[in-house]
């Protein structure tokens, strides 16, 4: 079988239609194999079916036999994260769509807005970390302000500083001791 499969990937590599027709039949039962296992909903059954193909043919152009593995096994793996990775895929439901008793799902919906008390309460809960930011060095406000406000990796922050990676690890953790500890004295 192994063999006539990859007799086929090569005439399906140069263009011959028959042998990626006949490609596709010899592999439909991994494509329904890789939709039972990885992504069973039954109402898509035949979009899935189709999908399978299309990472069949797709497989086909990407795949090179020189780099040591077979044809097979790149395309289960193709077929698995293709299936897989339907799951991360977002449903939309529109905030005006009624529902089963003709209410609207935005009338179900709580107001989680501030009020007053949270107002104030933010605001102090800022004064307490600005006034905490007070009794830093720079370079501790620094590493601190590039990880949680640019979201910049140890590596990246040590490069950009001319840090070893260690001594980022080191300032963040002791500055974020130091936040702690005067931010529980306050309260």
């Amino acid at each position: 079988m192994y063999s006539e499969i990859d007799k086929l990937v090569t005439l399906s590599k140069k263009g011959d239609r028959n042998a990626k027709e006949r490609l596709i039949i010899s592999l439909k039962p991994l494509v329904l194999n890789s939709i039972r296992r990885y992504y069973n909903c039954y109402s898509q059954y035949d979009d899935l079916i189709q999908e399978g193909y299309e990472i069949i043919l797709r497989t086909v152009e990407d795949y090179d036999d020189s780099k040591g593995s077979r044809f097979l096994g790149y395309l289960k793996l193709q077929l698995k994260y293709h299936y897989l990775n339907k799951h991360k895929e977002k449903i939309t439901l529109s905030l005006n769509e009624t529902l089963d008793d003709e209410e609207e799902f935005i009338d179900l919906l709580e107001d989680k807005g501030f009020g007053p008390l949270d107002t104030i309460i933010n605001k102090e809960e800022k004064e307490t970390l600005f006034k905490g930011l007070s009794y830093l060095s720079n370079r501790q406000v620094e590493v601190l302000i590039y990880y949680y406000i640019q979201k910049m990796t140890m590596v990246e922050i040590s490069e950009k500083l001319g840090l070893s990676y260690r001594t980022v690890v080191n300032t963040k953790t002791k500055a974020v001791d130091k936040l702690k500890n005067i931010i529980n004295k306050n309260i």
